[in-house]
């Protein structure tokens, strides 16, 4: 069964990710390693988890993010979720590629 998205976690994932263009357009730092996800521990959830790079106080600032977005449209990062970075590592690795550009890849509902 394909994971079923709604209107509103498309139009928060394409914000943040415009989001995301813009900071790189404007020079402020790097984005890398973006990746659209699902888990089977959570249904209908999006997940976006990407490497940031920037420069503050002269000194470079390396951040990982992991959001979810909900049916609802919510924005949530969960970083602080995980206990250390073996368990952030075992949850990313539990989690499955999903492009939002192809609708063969999830059923649309509202």
């Amino acid at each position: 069964m394909r994971v079923q998205l709604t209107n509103k976690q498309l139009i928060t994932a394409n914000r943040l990710l415009e989001e995301l263009k813009e900071f790189v357009n404007k020079g402020y730092g790097t984005v890398k390693q973006v990746l659209i996800l699902r888990n089977n521990m959570m249904p209908n959830t999006i997940i976006i988890k990407y490497d940031k790079v920037f420069v503050m106080g002269g000194e470079y600032e390396y951040e990982y993010p992991i959001a979810t977005i909900d049916q609802d449209g919510k924005l949530e990062f969960i970083n602080d979720k995980f206990k250390d970075v073996f368990q952030r590592s075992a949850f990313i690795s539990e989690c499955i590629p999903l492009d939002i550009e192809d609708p063969m890849q999830y059923q649309l509902i509202d």
